[in-house]
């Protein structure tokens, strides 16, 4: 899309402040754009998912809890997971962050909090078509020039032993996660590592998939 680097409209937030929808436009209007123009190059940007957050709630003319709850969460039984915004920093049901942190409250690119038994709905969801977006979703990207990508609609996109694997992970104050789906196994996986700064949690996933897949 063009956009600012995450690097550059995070320096533009601060520290010690929380993250919320408002705010990161508010930096990206005052960060100059990527010098890639739109469409040549691949950046995972979280300020385009606050981006395309916005820009759902647009066209659905409801605001993005909302719509999710509706369209996502309702439909797979998803009752512990709900888009937060604030303004406090953690839903009524939610554990606070420990260490404490400025709260995630920007939409799209984060604020969603949920279990791992809703996580692993979302997957036999997913996996099952139930919402009949699965192959939207798994479909990798293009560059305007036609050069594939090995990513789809939020989710990597990868093959081992033949079958094919989504799966994405990420992180917030000590928390790291990674998240996994093979369609093909009917199975997905979870890997939820707390007070963790280190990546272990991609090399336990890898060899949990190879076991999944071999």
């Amino acid at each position: 899309a063009g956009l600012p680097d995450d690097v550059d409209v995070d320096a533009r937030l601060g520290t010690g402040r929380d993250r919320t929808t408002r705010a990161v436009v508010a930096a990206l209007a005052d960060v100059p754009s990527a010098r890639r123009p739109p469409g040549t190059a691949f950046a995972y940007s979280n300020a385009g998912y606050v981006c395309l957050a916005l820009a759902v709630e647009l066209a659905a003319g409801q605001a993005l809890p909302a719509f999710a709850e509706e369209r996502l969460f309702a439909p797979l039984g998803m009752r512990d997971t709900v888009f937060w915004p604030g303004p406090g920093p953690v839903p009524p049901a939610g554990v606070p962050l420990s260490p404490p942190r400025p709260a995630p409250l920007s939409l799209g690119d984060g604020g969603m909090w949920s279990t791992a038994n809703d996580l692993m709905r979302w997957s036999r969801g997913m996996n099952d078509d139930v919402l009949d977006i699965a192959a939207r979703v798994q479909t990798p990207g293009r560059l305007d020039d036609g050069r594939p990508l090995d990513y789809g609609w939020g989710v990597g996109i990868r093959t081992h032993a033949g079958h094919d694997v989504y799966r994405h992970g990420g992180g917030w104050s000590d928390v790291r996660l990674l998240h996994a789906r093979i369609p093909a196994r009917r199975t997905s996986l979870l890997v939820v590592a707390l007070r963790d700064h280190s990546d272990r949690r991609v090399v336990l996933a890898d060899a949990l998939i190879t076991r999944l897949c071999g």
